[in-house]
Order: C-alpha cells, then structure tokens, then sequence
C-alpha cells in the first residue's frame, strides 16, 4: 500500500494441492456454484488452472470463469478494499472480480459468490483478516483478534470431552447388558439401581437442606 500500512498477501489463502480453497459455494439466486482458489490454479471438471469456476445445478458442467495466471488487484475508492480480477477465454471475455474485505476477526476466511452481473461479468466477496494491509503474510495472520476464529474454548473441550465419555458408557453398557446378561427393556440401563434413585436422593437431600434452613430455634425453659 502507497500509506506504508504494508500488503495484502493471500498466499496463505490458497490450496496448493489443485484443489479450490473454496469448494462448490452454492448462490442460491441462481442455484450455481462457485469455487474459488485466492492464490493458485485447480481443476475441477472443464475447469484447468482455475481461480475461480462456476458449476451448474447438478454440478454436471462447469465454466473456468477466472485463470489463476490472469489476475491482476486494485485499491477501489468507492469500495475502500482492495479488488481482484480474474479474466478467462479469448476473444470474449470472461471476467470475475473478488471484493477483499478486511476483518481483522475473520481468522477464517468467508466466501460468499453474488453471481453473475452482466453477460460474462461475475462478482464475489472474501471476507479475511489477511485483506487488511500488514496483517498476514507468507505464513499466515501476523495478528488476529481472534473473535472470528472457530477454535474451541477450554470450556468447550471438556463439555464436549465429558458428553462423549458419557455416550461411550452407555453405549458400551447397554452391549454388555444386552449380549452378556441377556438383559431386555429397562434393565439394559448399566448400572440400573444407581441411576434410579438419583431422583429419590436428590428430592431427599433437598428436604433436608430446607427443613435445616426452615426449622425454629430449640428454646429451653429457665430453671
């Protein structure tokens, strides 16, 4: 950038596997889909080289409408983000142009296809943290705020932890009452007994809580 904020560098954007970064994006307007691939060509179907391709609905035909080796990137006034085209075909043309805009929370990057806008003129928005200037480079995000990243809280972890332990054991419970016991109905419940009086305890232990909290003080005649 000419103010010395520094680049905008996708090159972590893109797969380097000839596979889109962003496969099939349905727009529901038209009901195509779209991949897109911000640095380095794919191949998908009729598509070679590819930055960006257009299938119809039943994915049964496709369209190179952006050549990963033709693009070119402008600061746009209007928008105030930066822009990429991608053109394709020979004599006419085909040209897909990229809306670049800065998230500094959009650690994951968003794709989202605004179909086709005029014959041969298709646009589309990326949503990311590296379209703000200084803010990725070859390796990635140099910084992130991080409320747009989809990794998972401590908290998560263990929910998550504890609910497929507890999935896990009744699974493998039932089997072995069912196959070993040769148990039916309810007492296929591993650990019957215990689980079914839980309620009993826990109304139990509530009535005493209160008849503790409720109950008068013990007064004492004087001799």
């Amino acid at each position: 950038m000419d103010d010395g904020s520094g680049k905008v560098d996708l090159t972590r954007l893109g797969n380097s596997d000839n596979t889109p970064k962003f496969k099939d994006v349905l727009y529901s307007d038209e009901g195509y889909y779209y991949s897109y691939n911000p640095c380095g060509g794919f191949d998908e179907g009729a598509c070679s080289n590819a930055a960006v391709c257009v299938s119809n609905q039943d994915k049964s035909e496709q369209q190179q409408i952006g050549d990963a080796s033709r693009a070119a990137f402008k600061w746009d006034d209007d928008s105030n983000n930066v822009i990429a085209a991608y053109t394709s075909g020979k004599g006419v043309l085909r040209l897909s142009t990229v809306n670049l805009i800065c998230d500094p929370n959009a650690c994951t990057p968003t794709f989202q296809p605004e179909g086709e806008q005029g014959a041969g003129q298709f646009e589309m928005t990326l949503t990311t943290v590296c379209a703000c200037p200084g803010k990725c480079g070859p390796n990635g995000p140099t910084s992130c705020s991080g409320s747009g990243s989809s990794g998972l809280s401590g908290g998560s972890i263990l929910l998550i932890a504890f609910f497929t332990l507890v999935v896990i054991y009744f699974v493998a419970g039932i089997l072995y009452m069912k196959f070993k016991n040769q148990a039916t109905g309810t007492d296929l419940i591993p650990n019957k007994s215990l689980w079914t009086s839980i309620p009993r305890n826990v109304v139990n232990g509530n009535k005493f809580v209160i008849s503790k909290i409720t109950r008068k003080p013990t007064t004492y005649d004087q001799i």
